[in-house]
């Protein structure tokens, strides 16, 4: 069995209960061994942790991470440098930038699977008539007979009178008749045939799903002499594996060929930033950054999906003019660049006195005669600050109150 070293950090979950057990495995009933060693084979930090933190700075991935996912990022590239040498590896992101529009939203899946696939076409051999130009309008003896209704099975209720009326009746048939009647049954039958087959087609089963993935192109390749990957699930290490040329594996074992994830363009000056947190452009610092998915393929190239909806970029807000900027310790003024001081909203000063308890005339509870701050402005604007008691509470804060109501 090849080991498959971790690191410390990631050895901490497997516990069960109170008892942590590195060498254990919490099971449904309890705790067995693990199946294989968690080796530590390398004293953290190691000299590869700097260059993967360094990595993951410049392709903007590092506030995604956490300090054991930088440490399983350097373990992967010190196994993959032993392996097959550092040559392979790369330390600086290559800047290969190509630009792909698509009909579809930005934030829509790609290559997303089905549950019905639509049904193949039908070879032009077995059981189809071609369409003769002579045919006339009125139905012939022999359509007639191949039709569903005349060969349905006849309704329990009417059978028996069918019967006798077939009785009464004295019908001569002749061979030729005969001979349509069979051929017209033949006919019936092989269509029924291929109606059951078409309606088998099509349908995604257990038995199919293979075939149905390599066929769509939505299936994985399996690994081929990989002897070093990281498995995981987090988008911004499978981004930085892919762009450091180390290979990234799935859950189910299959190799991940390319990550996507999103990044911020700028509309007005064209410039990318990948901290998502961003509101404004850090280059030109208007609000007109945008979300755009970006895929990073195998060889470190990003490819930028943009998309041809105009609603993507929605003019909403820029029909009328921005109001008048207005002063005060309670202004509430539109945000309009990074910088933009805001005010504190802070409560007034008797707001913030606090009552003496050793007042002879403090009473406890609910007093008349305690300070309550209600003709300030951030006693208008509700503006309650917990951290310095603001004076008194309402007795019931869940009550249904009234609000801009005219006082006599």
């Amino acid at each position: 069995v090849p080991e498959r070293p971790s690191g410390p950090d990631r050895s901490g979950p497997l516990r069960l209960g109170e008892a942590r057990l590195p060498a254990a495995w919490p099971g449904p009933t309890g705790s067995f061994p693990l199946p294989f060693p968690l080796p530590y084979p390398f004293p953290l930090p190691f000299p590869p942790f700097l260059a993967v933190t360094d990595f993951s700075k410049k392709t903007g991935d590092y506030p995604s991470l956490s300090a054991a996912d930088l440490q399983v990022l350097a373990l992967t590239c010190q196994l993959q440098a032993e392996t097959d040498g550092p040559g392979g590896l790369r330390w600086e992101p290559q800047d290969k930038v190509r630009l792909s529009s698509t009909p579809r939203h930005p934030e829509a899946p790609l290559h997303l699977a089905g549950f019905h696939l639509p049904t193949k076409h039908k070879r032009p051999g077995r059981g189809q008539h071609q369409p003769s130009p002579e045919k006339s309008a009125v139905p012939s003896e022999s359509d007639e007979f191949s039709s569903f209704l005349y060969w349905r099975a006849p309704l329990p209720s009417i059978e028996e009178e069918l019967q006798e009326l077939l009785k009464a009746q004295a019908i001569s048939v002749s061979p030729e008749t005969t001979e349509e009647h069979q051929s017209s049954e033949d006919g019936a039958s092989a269509e029924e045939e291929e109606d059951e087959e078409s309606d088998d087609e099509g349908w995604i089963t257990p038995s199919n799903l293979k075939q149905v993935q390599q066929d769509t192109g939505h299936c994985d390749t399996t690994p081929v002499g990989v002897q070093v990957g990281c498995v995981t699930t987090d988008f911004a290490m499978q981004n930085v594996l892919l762009q450091m040329g180390l290979h990234v594996l799935a859950v189910n074992g299959m190799l991940i060929r390319q990550a996507r994830s999103y990044i911020l363009r700028c509309h007005g000056c064209f410039k990318t930033t990948s901290d998502m947190t961003k509101v404004f452009c850090p280059h030109c610092g208007n609000k007109t950054l945008k979300k755009v998915a970006v895929s990073v393929s195998d060889d470190g190239s990003l490819h930028m999906h943009f998309s041809r909806n105009p609603k993507v970029l929605n003019p909403r807000g820029l029909r009328y003019p921005l109001p008048a900027p207005k002063g005060g310790k309670h202004a509430n003024n539109p945000h309009l660049v990074e910088d933009q001081p805001f005010p504190q909203q802070r409560l007034s000063r008797k707001a913030r006195q606090k009552t003496n308890v050793f007042d002879p005339d403090y009473i406890a509870g609910v007093s008349p005669f305690a300070e309550n701050d209600i003709y300030s402005r951030a006693a208008n604007l509700q503006i309650r600050d917990a951290a310095l008691g603001a004076g008194r509470r309402r007795l019931n804060p869940n009550a249904v109150t009234k609000k801009f109501v005219r006082r006599r």
